[in-house]
């Protein structure tokens, strides 16, 4: 059997049914990390040349060994507490997102002690966060740095749960099953909250008051791709909230600026990052070639990344990186092959000799450290991948 022919999910089905040595197969297919990325019938592969894709393969590889190397012995991995357990998300993503899943593999037993500690941070609420509101209702009545942590620890962490849950055998699929469940009430709850600006209806932001936008587009992307995930995945949840979220989204574009503001106001901060969300946003509700998003992608290619870590004044560079090559893909040819090599080029130029790269030049986000940082740029790298169903194109 090719497995290189089979979708991801296809794949899982195999493994579920097919045993040890399917399992084994599919670890080794992984592993080669060959089987999405260079499709003979997929002509965004063909934007790098067969050698630049093997120094690319061999630099994700360095940077996979490196950062399992920083795991906490309860299955963390390192920074903040309020980032809890976002970081940790974002970094079985990453791994998740090159082929590798807990419980199989080179990194198997690892990577299920992450999912375990991120199922152990959900709270009675509903949201997966460390630290936050911890009775049966989601309060405000947190600190604002917490505040501000809380929703997207919750969202990238009910995400990274969602994208795990398809990959799972039963019993643990089953636990799964109840965390999201649990999760998708918190989000949609949120989502329902009172907003003071009509514009901000359908969106997200934090827990805690913050002037007068109730949503910005960064919360609400994470939150958006969640709720696309666990659809996709089985679960049960209602259109009209993605349409809002969508609608939301589409009105964050701003026509002179030519891409997507992070809220809805006047002298709105534009970014890379908003650029990719925003982008991303819409491929997720299947506008892939919109008015709105190719005009982002010409914005985007103006406003690279070769000045590595770079944060463009509040524009955090490795988050944003993450945003704009997922969204780029999504918007595929020509902004594709005209964004990627560059990328690719900066990011293998300026990796550390352990695997690793730079904590986020922006101060208030570089105590989040390079776990954060290295995970993010995994998956920016890995964004021809498609092995996690939420990114497919």
């Amino acid at each position: 059997m090719k497995f290189q022919s089979l979708s991801p999910w296809l794949l899982v089905a195999v493994v579920l049914c097919g045993g040890a040595h399917a399992q084994q197969q599919l670890v080794e297919v992984a592993a080669s990390k060959s089987a999405a990325k260079r499709d003979a019938d997929d002509p965004q592969s063909k934007v790098l040349t067969p050698d630049e894709w093997r120094r690319l393969d061999a630099s994700i590889e360095r940077a996979l060994d490196w950062l399992i190397t920083q795991q906490r012995a309860d299955g963390a991995f390192p920074t903040l507490e309020r980032g809890q357990p976002g970081v940790t998300s974002l970094c079985l993503l990453a791994y998740m997102a090159h082929g590798f899943s807990p419980g199989d593999g080179k990194y198997g037993q690892q990577l299920d002690r992450a999912s375990e500690y991120i199922i152990a941070c959900q709270q009675q609420n509903g949201l997966i966060t460390r630290l936050g509101p911890e009775g049966p209702q989601i309060t405000t009545d947190v600190e604002k740095e917490v505040g501000e942590a809380t929703v997207y620890n919750h969202a990238i962490s009910s995400l990274t749960l969602s994208e795990m849950y398809g990959m799972s055998q039963p019993k643990r699929a089953a636990q799964l099953k109840l965390v999201i469940e649990k999760a998708l009430v918190a989000t949609l709850e949120m989502q329902r909250w009172p907003k003071d600006l009509p514009v901000d209806a359908g969106g997200w932001r934090y827990i805690t008051d913050d002037g007068i936008n109730d949503s910005d587009l960064s919360i609400t992307g994470w939150q958006l791709m969640f709720l696309r995930s666990a659809r996709n995945a089985g679960f049960d949840v209602p259109q009209q909230p993605i349409n809002d979220a969508v609608k939301y989204v589409r009105r964050t574009f701003n026509k002179q600026s030519g891409t997507f503001g992070y809220v809805i106001q006047p002298n709105v901060r534009f970014s890379r990052g908003m650029a990719g969300a925003g982008i991303l946003a819409l491929a997720h509700a299947g506008y892939h070639h919109s008015p709105e998003a190719q005009s982002a992608g010409r914005w985007l290619l103006e406003h690279g990344f070769d000045n590595y870590n770079g944060n463009q004044n509040w524009d955090r560079y490795h988050y944003s990186l993450f945003n704009a090559c997922q969204g780029m893909y999504q918007l595929g040819s020509p902004y594709w092959e005209k964004f990627f090599p560059r990328v690719v080029a900066t990011m293998l130029a300026r990796q550390n000799a352990n695997g690793s790269w730079d904590a986020e030049s922006l101060e208030r986000d570089r105590p989040f450290g390079n776990s954060y940082t290295t995970a993010l740029s995994v998956l920016a790298l890995g964004a021809p991948n498609q092995f996690l169903p939420v990114f497919q194109r």
